[in-house]
């Protein structure tokens, strides 16, 4: 059984509090997981907000840790996301500001980032993110 929206968003702000470091190095012996690419501070080109990636079980998420709305702060926006190594893509949900819902959506990195394709068919939208410095 997955778990709670509530519980999702105990562990980003407990992850917060404890000041977890995201994309740190792999401990000495250790090969880097290419799924960790995506580990870190992000931010979407359609939104002025900060989201932080971090894996979480075997999967990823992602939550809000800067944004000019303060209510946004520490709410889950990115959730199940799983790296697949044959296509390099990772798949998952976003949530989706405008249908207030998650809706599935795929990654791939790019040069700048990485590209976001949320929904699906002809209700889908690519989204640009960047690394926050």
């Amino acid at each position: 059984m997955a778990p709670s929206l509530a519980h999702r968003v105990f562990i980003f702000t407990a992850l917060l509090v404890a000041g977890i470091a995201v994309g740190a190095a792999p401990a000495s012996g250790q090969q880097p997981n290419p799924g960790d690419a995506i580990v870190g501070d992000w931010r979407p080109a359609d939104l002025n907000v900060t989201v932080r990636i971090f894996p979480a079980n075997g999967q990823y998420l992602g939550g809000i840790v800067k944004a000019d709305n303060q209510e946004m702060v520490n709410k889950e926006m990115l959730r199940g996301i799983t790296f697949d190594p044959n296509t390099t893509t990772w798949k998952g949900e976003v949530f989706a500001l405008k249908r207030g819902q998650f809706v599935p959506m795929t990654i791939r990195t790019t040069p700048a980032g990485f590209e976001m394709v949320a929904g699906s068919g002809i209700m889908s939208k690519t989204i640009e993110w960047v690394r926050v410095q």
